[in-house]
């Protein structure tokens, strides 16, 4: 009797669960709101309105996850063919990872620095590695160029790439949620909307399930139908 009425109650909250548990896909952001960020970005002090910038855009137009933004290099990009090449990220050569590795030994002697790398970033799927187009809007271009004029890498951490985010949502004054995962379904979106096909979506965004890409088209259809 016990049993069941665990299970039961287990089950219950389950579903209580998966009726509020709320989609990236809900939180894309409109046209206008993602104009408001942009702009919020060139109001915030050097260097933070260029990464800021870099970051939203990145994220919003390209697709990119917040771990590639964090391990983004300017060796990614393929000017002659106008496209972002992301690599199959290998963290014993990367140098950020290699040096978040060292310090997290040294504030742990029972981790030893293979184990520290073991944890590091790694691509979300083998289809992460993958080529987009950055030839969408001279805004993104000029924002690229400008970018690697400044850095060969992305400057900072993984944490910073969100502050940069909520930093210009907040100077936007947006009322809705925006983090980075937002602005990668906002590019999802955008690209769903201009008509790009399943599979090409797919081959872009890197995911690994065609179905993503479908939903994404289907809400599209849906919601400018």
């Amino acid at each position: 009797m016990t049993d069941n009425y665990q299970q039961s109650n287990e089950w219950a909250q389950q579903h209580r669960q998966s009726l509020t548990t709320r989609h990236t896909h809900e939180d894309v952001l409109t046209d206008r709101e993602f104009e408001l960020l942009l702009e919020a970005c060139s109001s915030l002090p050097e260097p933070r309105d260029l990464q800021a910038r870099f970051v939203c855009l990145a994220g919003g137009r390209l697709g990119l996850r917040a771990g590639e933004i964090a391990h983004f290099r300017a060796d990614w990009l393929d000017w002659d063919r106008m496209l972002l090449r992301t690599s199959q990220h290998e963290p014993r050569e990367c140098g950020y990872c290699r040096r978040q590795a060292a310090q997290e030994t040294t504030h742990n002697e029972q981790l030893t620095h293979e184990e520290a790398i073991e944890t590091r970033w790694h691509p979300k799927t083998v289809a992460s590695a993958r080529s987009i187009p950055i030839d969408l809007s001279l805004r993104l271009e000029l924002c690229l160029e400008r970018f690697t004029d400044q850095y060969d890498s992305f400057p900072r951490s993984r944490t910073t790439v969100n502050r940069r985010v909520t930093t210009a949502a907040e100077a936007a004054d947006i009322d809705c949620r925006v983090y980075p995962h937002c602005l990668r379904a906002t590019a999802a979106s955008y690209h769903a909307y201009q008509g790009v096909a399943p599979v090409l979506l797919q081959a872009v965004m890197g995911w690994s399930d065609l179905a993503t890409a479908q939903k994404y088209i289907r809400i599209s259809r849906t919601s400018h139908g």
